[in-house]
């Protein structure tokens, strides 16, 4: 690999992994991710420096949404999430409109003269400026952010914008310029900008059910995920097990994982997160392989009727 990479998963992790924020987005501590693919690394350097969104291709369980925190882990950063759905509007990833808040104030006649003062910040709004005040309510006082109690520079994060194919084709071309610039203009006409030397890393995941605009996918650093082989599968449970990890068991389940994939070909085959739920079940119920609980820890942990492989066929 290159030298002076900012993302080196080999290296042990920082002494403070994330920025001790409030915040619900912030990114969890006790996940562990195994970086044994250099594209993945250098896929995150590359869209470090070049500061564009990192755009990340690949069947369920291949470990696409699980990157962005695991990322984020490593180089000390807080990591906010937006799942999109059919329903995401465009403007929730900038800033989220309480319309029930304003009415409820119109009703007793102490409206707040923004609009700005009924918004909660999106996603991008964190990352690009958390420490902005917003006007507060009719009383006209501001109302500092979650972040606004802190000092100092401000804090780097990592942004995920999970399964994107899902949203409306305009989402992703509303994008085009706030990814563009690392700038967008707030409800109240005010402009909201990235600190310099605070850039955010922008991870978007994509499960390809929709063809993305080429604007967008210009714009952005590709990386396409595979399916777990057998090698990987054996590598995160023993990442993830530690002195609970039975080679035998791990060997058993992760060719019983691959069988249904194949025979699965159409559908989703099970993901490495139901691998994992399938061992630590089997360890903590003491089941032992070829067992009748076995077939049946099989069938509702990892099977859960995708093709016709079953465990005692």
């Amino acid at each position: 690999m290159p030298k002076a990479m900012a993302f080196d998963p080999f290296q042990p992790l920082p002494a403070s992994s994330a920025p001790d924020f409030e915040d619900g987005d912030a990114t969890t501590r006790d996940g562990v991710y195994v970086f044994d693919d250099e594209r993945i690394v250098l896929a995150v350097n590359v869209a470090l420096a070049t500061r564009r969104p990192l755009l990340v291709f690949g069947p369920p369980g291949s470990g696409k949404s699980t990157l962005a925190p695991n990322v984020a882990r490593y180089l000390g950063r807080v990591c906010h999430t937006e799942v999109i759905t059919a329903r995401t509007e465009p403007e929730d990833l900038l800033w989220r409109f309480d319309a029930l808040r304003r009415l409820n104030d119109a009703q007793i006649r102490k409206v707040a003269p923004t609009i700005g003062a009924y918004c909660a910040q999106g996603v991008l709004w964190k990352a690009f400026d958390p420490y902005r005040t917003v006007p507060g309510p009719a009383d006209k006082q501001p109302a500092a952010v979650a972040y606004g109690r802190h000092t100092g520079p401000a804090p780097q994060s990592v942004v995920l914008i999970d399964e994107i194919d899902k949203a409306d084709p305009d989402l992703p071309n509303s994008l085009l310029v706030p990814l563009d610039t690392l700038r967008f203009t707030g409800p109240d006409g005010e402009e909201v900008r990235a600190r310099p030397g605070a850039e955010p890393l922008v991870v978007i995941t994509s499960n390809n059910e929709r063809e993305l605009p080429a604007p967008f996918v210009r714009r952005c650093i590709l990386l396409s995920l595979e399916a777990p082989d057998r090698t990987h599968l054996l590598k995160v449970a023993r990442s993830h097990l530690g002195a609970h990890y039975d080679e035998s068991m791990a060997e058993q389940v992760a060719d019983h994982l691959l069988r249904i994939a194949n025979e699965a070909a159409s559908t989703a085959g099970p993901s490495t997160a139901e691998f994992l739920d399938t061992l630590r079940a089997c360890h903590e119920l003491g089941v032992t392989a070829g067992s009748h609980t076995w077939d049946l820890v099989v069938e509702v942990a990892l099977s859960k009727g995708r093709g016709s492989a079953r465990t005692h066929e």
